[in-house]
């Protein structure tokens, strides 16, 4: 998972729980009796998440790379070099993959 995916990821379950705690009922019932006894209510919640690759999907197993050929990969000769063109190299870049 991608560092920019992982903190997406992060901010959703940041607004699911805003969410889930602002539209909780008990939770504004007891706001409203606050106020309603003279008080102001600041709520702050502090929680911790941790997030850790599952030994189903290990962070470091990464598929083994694969060509699409029209060959058998019995067909393809040891040593094949792949030609890459000036926009494949660029595409490359742009993804941070070093060719």
């Amino acid at each position: 998972m991608t560092s920019e995916k992982k903190s997406f990821l992060l901010a959703q379950l940041q607004r699911a729980i805003d969410e889930a705690i602002s539209q909780s009922g008990r939770i504004g019932e007891i706001i409203d009796e606050m106020k309603l006894s003279g008080y102001d209510l600041s709520l702050m919640l502090e929680s911790t998440v941790t997030i850790a690759p599952s030994e189903e999907h290990p962070f470091d197993a990464l598929p083994e790379p694969r060509l699409a050929t029209d060959r058998p990969a019995s067909n393809v000769p040891a040593g094949a070099e792949i030609k890459l063109t000036d926009d494949d190299l660029e595409f490359l870049q742009e993804l941070n993959i070093a060719a």
